[in-house]
């Protein structure tokens, strides 16, 4: 599919995973205020070894971890909102469909020019589904979250988004087509080909990649990784948050919806 090669561009709205490795790729207004059941920030240090977002780098050892390594989980069958992200053809992130004409995923898998392209509702990275490019991307200012429009309207039902954050110890459901091994640099010859699920549990508030509110999420039965950043934290069927970053073995950050809610309805309703 030849797509047009769009040029992200900071606007007065602009939304984003970060500390620790950054999993996949990734404007200008504040934050919305946080809700009032916002839960206590996470006293969790961050780990000593940065690498990139959630398609980007982090070291992993399967031997100190217990959560096998988006790694780990196992696959699922795609929702109509699932989105695997394309640059210039290649398959680097995940993202989810909030509209029916925009995609919600992160700044740092949008962030660079290039030709942007999406197949939406297909558990299968390279085929079915519903395909759409970028037309418009619209980025975050301070927080890891980027608002794409497509260049059409698809038929795909979206993805409701939370106002609210998830309980402290409550599980979330993670999805992404990224990495399924480790070390960081072996990542991008071990995408899965289908999307997988993994649980991963509600510790507290953190940081992401560029400062913004994210959720610290631990691992249960797996953990996001390269090539899973942008992709859907989920509760009750609705998005709670984006994968920002990870550290491969423990725990992924991925930025909160709620308190950015009021900045994703306006780039939607602004087109």
């Amino acid at each position: 599919m030849k797509v047009p090669s769009v040029s992200p561009r900071t606007t007065a709205c602009v939304l984003g995973l970060a500390t620790a490795a950054a999993l996949g790729a990734v404007g200008q207004a504040s934050a919305d205020p946080a809700p009032a059941d916002t839960p206590t920030r996470s006293t969790v240090a961050s780990p000593k070894t940065v690498g990139d977002a959630v398609t980007g780098t982090a070291a992993f050892s399967p031997k100190t971890s217990k959560a096998r390594p988006v790694i780990g989980g196992g696959e699922v069958q795609a929702q109509p909102y699932h989105a695997r992200v394309f640059q210039n053809g290649r398959g680097m992130c995940t993202s989810t469909l909030v509209t029916s004409r925009h995609i919600l995923t992160a700044r740092h898998c949008v962030d660079q020019p290039g030709q942007y392209a999406f197949r939406i509702g297909s558990p299968y990275a390279e085929s079915g589904g519903t395909t759409a490019a970028a037309s418009r991307i619209t980025l975050h200012p301070s927080a890891d979250l980027a608002m794409v429009r497509l260049d059409r309207t698809v038929g795909n039902t979206p993805a409701p988004i939370a106002t609210h954050y998830p309980q402290i110890g409550s599980s979330v459901s993670v999805y992404g087509w990224g990495a399924t091994c480790g070390p960081v640099q072996n990542e991008a010859y071990c995408q899965s080909p289908v999307l997988k699920t993994a649980t991963m549990r509600m510790a507290g508030l953190a940081t992401d990649l560029h400062g913004g509110t994210a959720l610290h999420l631990e691992a249960v039965d797996g953990v996001g990784a390269g090539g899973d950043s942008g992709g859907p934290a989920m509760t009750g069927g609705t998005v709670v948050g984006v994968a920002s970053t990870s550290d491969r073995q423990t725990f992924t950050r991925y930025t909160a919806t709620a308190p950015y809610i009021n900045w994703i309805k306006s780039v939607a309703v602004g087109g």
